[in-house]
């Protein structure tokens, strides 16, 4: 939660190729469940970062969640296209995207996580996709509780107790 009596006012905007540092940035957010104490596997986390952020494109979509009053980002979702032979964790076919998604420490508690999928599974949908799949670690229990609430199911285990998870249109 954002401190003080700060209540954020979020709008929903369309990601550009701009937002490469902070799709970054997100992707770093993602690795560490928030926690920016933490240091990541440097080996997987640049593995990962290879598909998630360097195979990213801004007409692939995505969203950035921003505090209006602060004109602050608070976090965002983006949608990336894999295929058999590059694609993330969570790939299950190459006609189902993969989303990532990290919010701000400070705006978590704001219902963010559900705004932002919601969002990029409504895209995919408007794109002519059959589904859009993630991939979540099973030590992020808050956050494999809240894909599930929205309806996306297990797909396959991953490497590193990581799953793939699908929510097929």
């Amino acid at each position: 939660m954002t401190s003080g009596n700060h209540t954020p006012e979020i709008l929903l905007r369309e990601t550009t190729a701009e937002d490469l540092t902070y799709i970054k940035r997100l992707n770093y957010l993602a690795e560490v469940f928030g926690e920016e104490s933490t240091t990541p596997d440097s080996q997987g986390f640049l593995a990962s970062a290879r598909f998630y952020v360097d195979a990213w494109r801004a007409k692939q979509g995505g969203f950035i969640a921003m505090d209006t009053s602060l004109d602050n980002p608070a976090g965002g979702v983006w949608i990336i296209e894999g295929d058999d032979d590059l694609h993330g964790t969570g790939y299950v076919s190459a006609d189902i995207p993969e989303l990532a998604i990290a919010v701000e420490k400070r705006y978590q508690g704001h219902k963010l996580g559900p705004r932002l999928i919601q969002a990029a599974t409504e895209l995919a949908r408007e794109r002519g996709f059959a589904g859009i799949s993630l991939a979540v670690n099973l030590d992020n229990t808050r956050a494999h509780r809240l894909y599930e609430r929205l309806g996306f199911v297990f797909h396959a285990e991953r490497e590193d107790n990581h799953i793939a998870m699908v929510r097929r249109f």
